[in-house]
Order: C-alpha cells, then structure tokens, then sequence
C-alpha cells in the first residue's frame, strides 16, 4: 500500500474515532489536487547552456477539520508536492509534509477575540510584505519535490495568532508571532546567525466600500548576526460602485541591522491599481497597477527588502517572478535593485464555463546601470469550469528581454517561455 493510501486509511480511522475521545460537532475530511503539465524554455536567458525543461508537477492535499464544543475548532491538513518520475528524491526525504496543524479558540474570555495556535497561513493585505513563509527562493532548499519552485501551495507560518472584532462596528484587528528560525541557542557557540522571529500587527476597517488598513510587520534576529528591520505600511481599498475598485498600498521599511559594518535599512514601496468591470453577460474587466520598489544609491540599504510576501507573479508576472525575483520584488537576480512595473490586464467570459485573460507588463531596474529595461513580459490564460469541483486551465507567457539583461551577461539573451496545462479537482 502507497503512503499516501496509508495516510488516507489512517484519516478515516481518526474520524471515526474522535467522538471516543472529544465531545465534537461536526467533522470535515476532504482533499484537493493540482496537476500542471509545464514546458518551459530558456529560463536561464540560454546563457548557462541549459536544455528546455518538460514536466509534470501534482500538488495534492488532503485535510480533516473539527468543531469541537465552546468554539474550539481544530484543523490538520498534509500536503505531498513532486514532479512525476522523481521517486527516488521522494523516497529519501519523505512525501507528505505537514502544510496547516492549529487549533482555534473562538471568543475567549471576550465575544469577537479569537487565539489561533500552530501552523497557519497569515496575510496582511494583499501580501504585499506577508502572506506566504516560503518565496521561491526558499523552495529551492525545501522539501517540496518540485521544480516548478513558483507553483509551490505551501504558505503557513509556525505562529501564535490572536484577531479581534471590535463590537457593533467595522473595526477588527490582527497580532501574531511568527517563528522562522529556531537555533536552540546554539548562536552563542559560534552560528552565524540566531533565532529569527516576525512580529506583525494590523488594524482593518472594512465597510464594503471603504477598507483602511494601517499595520506595523518587525523582522528580528539576535546574537551573533543582528538584524531589525521593520515595516510601516497602510492599504486602502475603495469601491464606490460595485464594479470599479480602486487600491493604493505604501509601506516604508525602518531598523538596522550589523552586517556590512552596521547599516540602516530605507527602503520603500508602494502599489497604485484598479480594476473596472463592463456590463453585460461577458463581464469584460478593465485591471491596471503601477508598483514601485526603491532601489541601492547610498551605503545604507535604501533598497526594498522583501520580507515574506505572497502573490508576487500577479505583481511582477508569471516568468520575470521564477526567473528574476524569486525572493520577492525589489532584490532580483544579476544584481537588479530598485523595480518599476506598470500592469495592464483584460478579462473576459465569452460563454459560461470559459473564462479568458491576458496581462501585459512592463519592468524597469531603477538602479542598474543607466535605468535601461528589464523587459516586457506577456501572460495569456484560459480557464474551463468542466463542473464545480474540476478546473482545466492553459497559461502561456513569454518575457522580452531587455537591455538589462543583455548588458548584465554581455551577450544577447533569450526570451524565456512557458506553457502549462493545468487542472484543478476538489472534494
């Protein structure tokens, strides 16, 4: 029998074993996959000798959740993340991980505060500094089993979380700890780095037209190497009618930190969008963003430093993320710093079942060089509902290199290219 059959006998057994052992109201036990057929080319600009890739990523994901009594409720969900054919990676490192493991205490002590404990995915905003604890930089050392280190599903963060909803108004608020890195104080024997910890804290007002949200997110690490940086940021959210959407994000980082002989840290950014949706049963939508990350010009680091953010490919699009920015935006690969993207996208439904989309971007390296072109990358994606529970979809993108790149390798690069056949099912 497979593990994962295994893991799916053992679920069952512990459902119907819960009432022996807990009072609980109600059980939930479901799965969902995602299975991506990718080909992609020239992902090293053709300048490192590197062949086409082609293969098969499945994401698969199978959960049990519980309402216990006195709004206790209880969540597991293991995750298995591998390329067809890479068994022998698989076996060494093990196949299922565990993606969410919380308990959730509802109105405790107060009615509206919640303490959530364990692993849990955590989003301030539009994820523009949190929302995800891997970036596809850190899947290239975790044991996810996949090339495709952009498709990745896990986000959850180890962390101790507490939400409150102020009473009789539209005012709720978020606090948590998160635990990156534990080194057991082993730092004071001679490891370079320390316990690295995220504090966050935000105040949401959301009246469904207006939504403010100011927070406060510190990056902190202590001993040997000493870092504190910190992020004030604030999004707005404004609907005045119910198909147009206006958004506007700043965020400005502060602290310092003891490497490069003790720095300050500056930098700063910030995101201005919107999206208009036409009458009719096509819905045609209108989306446009200008996003702005600052970039190195003096000794301190004046440059944006991504922390954890999530949802980088809709800011920077699906190539320029994997193959550029995949610790986030603002710090790229070849040395890019400071960024400048200008997004136009257009959606449609032609029929009921079939939704159509295409998104054009523009990016610029603010401090590269004489602020040459990073290029202009083109999405296109195609999605059939065949029912409710299964999703196909089609992605094809390519990014147009420009000057930047050529001049960063000294020789004319290559357009990267992909294509992915993708199909969602959950249950």
């Amino acid at each position: 029998m497979s593990r994962f059959a295994k893991f799916v006998v053992a679920i069952a057994v512990v459902a119907m074993a819960i009432p022996a052992f807990a009072a609980v109201e109600n059980v939930k036990v479901g799965a969902d996959l995602e299975l991506n057929m990718i080909y992609r080319d020239n992902f090293d600009f053709d300048v490192l000798g590197m062949d086409a890739t082609n293969f098969t990523y499945i994401g698969t994901r199978v959960y049990m959740s519980a309402d216990l009594t006195d709004n206790v409720t209880a969540m597991v969900r293991l995750i298995n993340e591998r390329d067809f054919g890479n068994d022998y990676l698989r076996e060494v490192t093990g196949s299922l991980l565990v993606d969410l493991a919380y308990v959730k205490l509802g109105d405790i002590m107060t009615p509206g505060l919640d303490l959530t404990l364990g692993r849990q995915e955590i989003q301030i905003g539009e994820g523009l500094v949190v929302g995800s604890r891997y970036r596809a930089l850190d899947y290239v050392l975790a044991d996810v089993g996949t090339l495709a280190i952009d498709l990745g599903k896990q986000k959850a963060f180890d962390a101790i979380k507490v939400d409150y909803v102020f009473p009789m108004s539209d005012l709720s608020m978020t606090a948590f700890k998160a635990k990156i890195l534990e080194t057991y104080g082993f730092a004071g024997l001679g490891l370079p780095v320390g316990d690295l910890d995220l504090y966050g804290l935000a105040v949401k007002y959301d009246n469904s037209m207006l939504c403010l949200e100011p927070y406060f997110v510190y990056l902190r690490m202590d001993d040997t190497t000493e870092i504190d940086l910190m992020t004030l940021g604030a999004r707005a959210g404004f609907a005045p009618m119910d198909n147009l959407k206006l958004k506007l994000e700043l965020a400005k980082q502060l602290g310092d930190t003891s490497l490069m002989g003790g720095v300050d840290f500056e930098g700063w950014a910030g995101i201005l969008g919107g999206s208009l949706t036409l009458g009719g049963e096509a819905e045609p939508t209108i989306t446009a963003s200008y996003s702005y990350f600052s970039g190195r010009d003096s000794a301190d680091i004046d440059a944006w430093i991504p922390v954890f953010p999530s949802n980088v490919s809709s800011r920077v699009g699906k190539i320029a993320y994997p193959t550029l920015f995949q610790a986030g935006e603002g710090v790229g690969a070849l040395g890019l710093t400071g960024l400048q993207v200008i997004n136009v996208g257009f959606g449609i439904k032609p029929v009921e079942k079939i939704a159509l989309g295409i998104d054009l971007f523009n990016l610029r390296a603010l401090e590269t060089g004489a602020d040459k072109g990073i290029g202009n990358e083109i999405d296109l994606s195609m999605k059939y509902m065949y029912t409710e529970d299964v999703c196909f979809g089609v992605n094809l993108g390519m990014l147009l290199v420009g000057d930047t790149i050529d001049d960063t390798y000294g020789v004319d690069a290559e357009n990267p290219w992909q294509a992915i056949v993708s199909m969602n099912v959950a249950f």
